[in-house]
């Protein structure tokens, strides 16, 4: 029988679970991978919790959960860091990527909804935009949503999710690539418009050529931002 105690219990758990969520899903995806926060970064429990207005428990198990994704690095002792970016699992990160990309060009290459052409070519609109604007963030927003819609236009939208949870250290590397220079976010831009003429066109080859460069490019560029940014890097 569910009791006054018991359900007082269940109830604050289901709040504790609910903010442990919700630290963990607004620290992932709103400031690791916008560099917000960027590797080495310290994180406090205490400070935390007082920010968020939460009891240090979700933010301790927040921090845990973490820590396990690769992304907060916990050092007894020492304290709780944002992780560095692992340059091995970017390479391994990277064969499954263009794997995955190349055999989802394919797919949008043979046919593609008439709905999604709409919101690609809006995003390639809206890149144009972002690069006269200087706009590195949004642009990068803007990057993922387009690779999302080609998932999505062929029928695929978990397993657009199940990259975006892969690696998430290839996603700080694209912001950090991306932030560096204009000339960076042009380069993805005409490569960007070359994917999406390339499916128009029903160019499987032209298409699956142009994703894998897009692709290979943060991997090109990681050993020049490991020159620039060591501190960010192991």
């Amino acid at each position: 029988m569910l009791t006054a105690n018991s359900f007082g219990i269940g109830c604050q758990a289901l709040v504790r679970v609910s903010n442990f969520s919700r630290i963990s899903r607004f620290y992932k995806r709103e400031r690791f991978k916008s560099l917000k926060l960027p590797p080495g970064t310290a994180m406090s429990e205490q400070e935390l919790s007082g920010v968020l207005n939460v009891s240090r428990t979700p933010v301790r198990e927040a921090f845990i959960r973490l820590a396990q994704k690769g992304l907060l690095e916990i050092l007894p002792q020492r304290g709780t860091f944002v992780s560095k970016i692992h340059t091995e699992q970017l390479a391994e990160f990277r064969f499954f990527r263009v794997t995955l990309e190349r055999a989802i060009i394919e797919l949008a290459c043979q046919a593609f909804p008439d709905p999604w052409w709409t919101k690609l070519e809006f995003c390639i609109f809206e890149q144009g935009k972002f690069i006269t604007a200087k706009d590195a963030e949004n642009f990068f927003k803007s990057d993922n949503t387009l690779h999302s819609l080609l998932y999505e236009g062929c029928g695929k939208p978990h397993i657009w999710q199940i990259v975006q949870e892969s690696n998430l250290d290839y996603a700080r590397a694209r912001v950090l690539n991306v932030s560096d220079a204009a000339e960076q976010m042009k380069l993805l831009y005409e490569q960007h418009k070359g994917i999406v003429g390339a499916i128009f066109a029903g160019n499987t080859e032209m298409a699956k050529r142009i994703m894998t460069e897009h692709v290979d490019k943060v991997m090109g560029d990681v050993e020049v931002l490991k020159k620039e940014y060591p501190e960010y890097f192991l």
